[in-house]
């Protein structure tokens, strides 16, 4: 599978590695800064990710780490070369979030996704009256109709992955309330909400994305605690990702790998006990959008 590697991504790949190799000499960054005459913010902010790193600055770490390995070397430094481009979603940056940014960073360089959302149609899968509604409905006062049009870009933009030639495999489980709820223009107006169950049915069809609905006869599910999406990248090097709704942080499996665990494991549970396929989903989507009628 040809890999699709945002320069954030390629910013925590090396990220990784660097600190590794810190490891291995037993050293810590006060103790590394101190010995390159650098301050100790600025090694933080290297093995954080928050900036790229200069080539000039990648040799005297790789020295003063003893790292000889050809290979490790030519790759960290394209890492580093790669690390230094401009993000995809930079162009954004006047109406997205930087953390939101960063996730849709991962999210286009990601080989597997898993997502549970109790009260949103993923961005993914809206389509543009629905992504433009939402927009207008979580505007602030001042919100100007330019930063709405610029949001419903960014989100439109971000479905490119869907047509990739090699798009990664999606998991999409929803609970019944985001296909229920009446989003329109204004009260009991469903035609933005008919047109995008219909975006579902034909999404769902799509070889390597597989919608699924949680039923209210379910009654209360772990997915109700707030939505999730787990990432997994083509290189086994790059860890998998959780990201918690609402919150800035995300859980990588280095660090959090039974966290990530559950999280799987919830996830499978819900699969079972969702309504899903193209013929099951289909009909019970077609129900939804006859009452809407």
């Amino acid at each position: 599978m040809e890999q699709h590697l945002d320069p954030t991504v390629q910013r925590r790949r090396l990220r990784v590695e660097l600190r590794r190799a810190r490891s291995e000499t037993g050293l810590t960054q006060k103790q590394v800064a101190d010995e390159l005459g650098w301050s100790p913010s600025k090694l933080l902010r290297i093995e954080n990710g928050q900036v790229g790193i200069s080539q000039t600055d990648l040799r005297a770490l790789l020295g003063h780490y003893e790292v000889t390995d050809p290979e490790l070397i030519r790759t960290l430094t394209e890492l580093a070369q790669q690390g230094r481009k401009q993000q995809t979603w930079s162009q954004y940056r006047d109406v997205l979030l930087p953390d939101f940014m960063a996730y849709l960073s991962y999210e286009g360089s990601a080989s597997l996704l898993r997502q549970s959302d109790p009260l949103l149609v993923p961005g993914l899968l809206q389509t543009e009256e629905y992504a433009r509604a939402i927009n207008n409905a979580y505007a602030s006062a001042d919100t100007t109709e330019h930063d709405i049009e610029r949001q419903t870009e960014a989100r439109l933009l971000r479905q490119g992955i869907l047509e990739r030639d090699d798009p990664p495999e999606m998991f999409f489980i929803l609970d019944e309330a985001v296909v229920s709820r009446w989003v329109g223009l204004k009260p009991r107006d469903a035609k933005i909400m008919i047109n995008q169950l219909r975006r579902l049915q034909e999404l769902n069809e799509y070889p390597r994305v597989s919608i699924q609905i949680m039923p209210f006869s379910q009654g209360f599910h772990f997915g109700m605690q707030g939505g999730f999406t787990m990432l997994e990248f083509p290189d086994p090097e790059d860890d998998e990702l959780l990201f918690l709704e609402n919150r800035a942080a995300s859980v990588s499996a280095r660090e959090g790998a039974d966290v990530i665990a559950r999280y799987k494991e919830e996830f499978y549970k819900l699969e079972e006990a969702a309504v899903g396929g193209p013929t099951d989903l289909g009909d019970f989507l077609g129900k939804i959008i006859e009452r809407m009628s």
